[in-house]
């Protein structure tokens, strides 16, 4: 009967652990483009787009745990990666 209850109290959340599996597969497809592409600006671009990706899927999984913690760290993982792609960027038209 524990297992059963158990069972169906996890029901609710198929959906929302769909969404994130969804989004963790998604997420490794810029993974398959580096390692297709050979010039640096276009890794640096697909760099970007993966950290976004990951930042986004940390907020999602905030938002539905209710969790406003985690939230507001892939908000901060947001902003700190695309200022740290910003910077690799400028030194890289530099050299």
């Amino acid at each position: 009967m524990n297992a059963l209850t158990t069972l169906f109290n996890l029901r609710p959340y198929v959906a929302e652990l769909t969404v994130v599996y969804c989004m963790l597969f998604i997420s490794f497809i810029p993974l398959i483009a580096v390692a297709r592409s050979k010039d640096t600006p276009t890794r640096i671009a697909i760099a970007s787009s993966f950290s976004t990706k990951l930042a986004m899927m940390i907020l999602v999984f905030g938002v539905f745990r209710g969790d406003w913690m985690i939230a507001c760290i892939g908000a901060f993982v947001l902003i700190v990666g695309d200022a740290g792609m910003l910077i690799l960027s400028l030194m890289e038209m530099e050299i």
